[in-house]
């Protein structure tokens, strides 16, 4: 009997080590670089003089300039958000809990911005509505409107964050809101509640944790990504903190050093939004999947059912429809210059060559299948990890499972960019042949990924009550059978959201690749990028229209795995 609670110990220590020795790799090695740099006067493994300590790089940070960096941050992440989660979660309960007419092409609808990288976005965006020459303007003028749009300012950052990061509330809330039982919902209507009052008194206090989740996932994310105001802001002088970050790591003299303690900042500031959500939902159940069957109860929307579906199809055709329009023109226009709506859309301007020399480039094609080794591998190793951390932390009482959560938190908080540069001093001192490889973006995909992916999973975990599993064990079913046989299947729409979140997401990437690739490792959002920065707006556009594809296709292999759960 002690030998056997001994070898029980003995195990729950064994695999908390093993994650313990995962994160440690995949994310604490890259943060431990990151503080070890912010508090010294050299980069370490530079092969240059060993640093000393110093607090300079801190004190280096308080300049007027970081402040409005720090402003322009919150105005953008606080609204791209707002809007991101406000139509993400109307996409989810439209197509989760309503009678809304072409349901499937609702729950597309949510997916479509995945097919657009935020590179890509960027780009097409600038392209539409910059200046007199924007696409958009051009048409305005043509319609004899007397204004334009100008996308190259803090509105224009911030509405291109809330298109494109839309699928983050809605892949979360909609599996969330799928798993309600319908009982709930049927008792307060019994009782004379509204639909209105039923949403917010039943259906979205039971999502609290995919809301939550969705919320922060959106705000940090916009928070510390770098295409969008790289592209949209740089040129106009507009800075945030994560081109604040890439212009202290490149300018020249470089300071990487202020760049690493920027990036310690902000692991406090988001490691205070992590536990400040911790709090809240502290001491609450959200668990309604229980062993009884249930058939979700869809909410009739009677005469705004084709309303709602075109406001669907507006907001389809402003994410989807303008960028791909600018994309077309882009790749297959033989000049830049345009000078009425006339010229914008004259046929004898368009050829296919731009477009073909793409198509037949030996280098684009080496990056297309770089981005699908790296994304799928991704996507397997990473899911696999993601759903041991959240059953780990929302099923068992192993010792060290809070810490072990916090750890996994913490790329949230790690500007890409300086986690990127963290992943290679790490993988320059560790003397493997791993820098230079395919491999070290999936290691840094994986740790970049990871509150994602955790995310994705412990939302629907925390809603399927542990009594399906301690029944399974009490008649005799080991923890991993009664997992494999009762949880996983109850969980396939999330696992699979996970693993199909993170393909796109990997596939997508851009900013921790920037300091990681090299020559035969380059990926497509590199590819387009480096074309971006040379001014070569048709190649841009043409290898745009590839990627765009690839992402299309990924997408709607992934809609057909998911069409059983969702």
């Amino acid at each position: 009997m002690i030998g056997s609670l001994a070898l029980g110990r003995l195990g729950r220590v064994s695999v908390m080590g093993v994650l313990l020795a995962i994160i440690a790799v995949l994310v604490l090695s890259p943060l431990a670089m990151t503080a070890i740099a912010s508090f010294s006067t050299e980069v370490p493994f530079s092969g240059g003089p060993a640093g000393r300590f110093t607090l300079g790089n801190y004190s280096a940070l308080f300049v007027p300039e970081l402040g409005i960096a720090i402003g322009n941050t919150l105005v953008i992440a606080a609204g791209g958000t707002v809007i991101a989660v406000a139509i993400g979660c109307s996409l989810a309960w439209l197509a989760a809990r309503t009678d809304i007419p072409c349901k499937p092409l609702v729950h597309l609808v949510g997916l479509m911005p995945l097919f657009v990288s935020l590179v890509v976005a960027s780009v097409t965006w600038a392209v539409l509505g910059s200046g007199r020459s924007g696409y958009i303007n051009i048409i305005l003028r043509g319609m004899g409107f007397d204004w334009q749009i100008d996308m190259r300012s803090l509105a224009g950052i911030t509405l291109v964050h809330g298109l494109y990061y839309v699928p983050y509330s809605y892949i979360l809330l909609y599996g969330a809101l799928s798993l309600i039982h319908p009982d709930l919902e049927q008792a307060a209507s019994v009782h004379g509640a509204s639909n209105g009052r039923m949403l917010r008194r039943i259906t979205f206090p039971l999502v609290r944790p995919a809301l939550l989740g969705a919320i922060l996932l959106s705000f940090v994310a916009m928070a510390e990504e770098f295409p969008v105001p790289a592209i949209l802001g740089g040129p106009v002088g507009i800075e945030t903190l994560s081109t604040r970050i890439f212009n202290l790591m490149t300018r020249v003299p470089g300071e990487p050093n202020q760049a690493a303690a920027v990036g310690i900042l902000l692991t406090a500031l988001v490691s205070v939004l992590v536990y400040w959500q911790r709090k809240l939902l502290k001491g609450r159940d959200y668990r309604t999947v229980t062993g009884k069957g249930m058939r979700p109860q869809l909410m009739r929307l009677g005469r705004f059912r084709w309303p709602a579906l075109a406001l669907v199809l507006l907001y389809a055709f402003i994410a989807m429809g303008l960028p791909l329009m600018a994309l077309a023109i882009g790749a297959l226009r033989q000049g830049m210059f345009i000078r009425d709506v006339a010229a914008l859309f004259n046929p004898a301007a368009f050829s296919l060559d731009t477009l073909r020399a793409t198509l037949l480039d030996e280098h684009v094609r080496h990056a297309v299948a770089n981005t699908l080794i790296t994304g799928v591998a991704t996507a397997i190793l990473g899911t696999t990890l993601y759903f041991i951390l959240a059953y780990v932390f929302a099923r068992t009482r192993l010792p060290g499972r809070q810490t072990l959560e916090y750890m996994a938190m913490v790329p949230l908080a790690l500007p890409a960019l300086v986690m990127g540069i963290g992943t290679l001093w790490t993988w320059l001192a560790v003397p493997l042949p791993i820098y230079g490889t395919l491999f070290v973006l999936i290691i840094a995909f994986t740790g970049r990924l990871m509150p994602q992916g955790v995310r994705a999973i412990s939302a629907s975990i925390s809603q399927i009550h542990d009594d399906l599993e301690e029944a399974a064990m009490v008649s005799g079913a080991t923890r991993a059978r009664a997992v494999v046989r009762i949880t996983l299947p109850l969980m396939r729409g999330a696992v699979v959201s996970s693993a199909f979140l993170t393909l796109v997401l990997a596939t997508r990437e851009l900013t921790s690749s920037l300091l990681l690739y090299t020559t035969n490792t380059r990926v497509l959002s590199v590819v387009i990028y480096e074309a971006y920065e040379q001014g070569l707006w048709s190649t841009v556009a043409s290898i745009s229209l590839v990627y765009t594809a690839l992402l299309l296709v990924l997408t709607l292999i992934g809609r057909r795995w998911m069409r059983t759960s969702f």
